[in-house]
């Protein structure tokens, strides 16, 4: 099953490619991307018609992360931070077998949910989990926000950092993207507990969503854990 579906995701991804414009140079461009997002978005929210090309892109939303798809995860990141509700509407209605709104491919999504989704909380975005090693003024704090302002590493994490740096597990950090990560704790003292920890070196890993100009962490960990604590 498994197989199966990261072969259908390679082969979307390739017809995206092509769809998008003449050679895979073209397809990477961020206009492209843009207009991929976009689509993606619009669909998403029952603003526009499900094509064969816009079912190629929501195919490529489902990729599992771990493969590491550039294509695929340009994407997901690029509709989570443009349009993360019709995101989660569009996933919820997707579990239920029944992925476009009011049972078509037109219309506005229906409330699935009489609970109201917090999409500034940390939890109600996908996380990816970033490391960093640890370095003397690396980490601060701003009352009861521990702040980590940190050099992009020229490589991905798993492939070694130097003191003061973060890259993602799988790839580096963008230029576009923050180099900045802020923690909210529960004292000034917990704060300042992890200040010292994490300018005193070590390898540390947060799992952080893209707030914009910085990047918000629900957690941290010493280490390289797997999983969130």
């Amino acid at each position: 099953m498994l197989h199966t579906r990261r072969l259908l995701t390679t082969i979307a991804a390739t017809l995206l490619v092509v769809g998008l414009g003449a050679g895979t140079a073209r397809a990477q461009t961020p206009a492209d991307m843009a207009a991929a997002v976009s689509k993606t978005c619009a669909v998403m929210s029952g603003e526009r018609k499900a094509d064969p090309q816009a079912l190629q892109l929501l195919l490529l939303m489902d990729e599992d992360l771990a493969d590491a798809n550039p294509v695929a995860l340009g994407l997901y990141r690029g509709v989570v931070h443009q349009c993360p509700k019709a995101y989660l509407s569009y996933e919820q209605r997707l579990h239920s077998h029944n992925p476009f709104a009011n049972g078509s491919l037109l219309g506005h999504p229906t409330q699935l949910t009489n609970s109201p989704v917090n999409l500034t909380s940390p939890a109600a975005l996908p996380e990816f989990p970033m490391r960093c090693r640890g370095g003397h003024g690396i980490a601060s704090a701003n009352g009861k926000t521990l702040v980590v302002k940190f050099a992009k590493a020229s490589q991905s994490a798993a492939q070694g950092l130097q003191p003061g740096q973060c890259s993602w597990i799988d790839r580096t950090v963008r230029a576009n993207e923050p180099a900045s990560i802020e923690t909210l704790l529960g004292s000034d003292a917990e704060v300042q507990n992890g200040v010292a920890q994490i300018n005193a070196g070590g390898t540390w890993t947060f799992w952080v969503v893209d707030a914009n100009t910085y990047l918000r962490a629900s957690a941290i960990a010493k280490g390289t854990p797997a999983k969130k604590p």
